[in-house]
């Protein structure tokens, strides 16, 4: 008699699948997931799909700073920081670790004002 899955997986995916963006990737698939993510940003664009895209965006701002390429990842950062819908829609919490994103790249980049800016802000909260 065999043991039945935990997860019945024709109504429910299993855990890992179920989260594709809590997987860790290997170093030498960055670049593809980098050139997929700014494909799918594009995609996501024209279709209007605001969530999807500040996801992306902060998805593959997190792959910029794995590669330590700080300027790339504070643009992406900021496009999501500055006209955020989740400050729009009260989401405190998402804003607390975007906010945290953008101040440490931002001080690997050097870039005093954009420090600053999610400083002051992290103050007034």
């Amino acid at each position: 008699m065999s043991i039945p899955p935990l997860y019945d997986t024709f109504l429910i995916r299993e855990p890992l699948r179920d989260d594709p963006f809590a997987v860790t990737h290997n170093p030498s698939d960055i670049p593809t997931l980098i050139e997929v993510y700014s494909k799918s940003i594009i995609h996501f664009t024209e279709r209007k799909r605001e969530r999807a895209v500040e996801r992306l965006q902060y998805e593959l701002a997190l792959l910029y700073s794995r590669e330590q390429k700080w300027k790339k990842a504070l643009r992406c950062l900021m496009s999501v920081y500055e006209g955020s819908s989740w400050r729009r829609e009260g989401w405190w919490n998402l804003l607390g670790l975007l906010r945290e994103q953008v101040r440490d790249v931002a001080k690997m980049c050097g870039n005093a004002e954009a420090v600053l800016r999610a400083e002051w802000e992290g103050l007034c909260n």
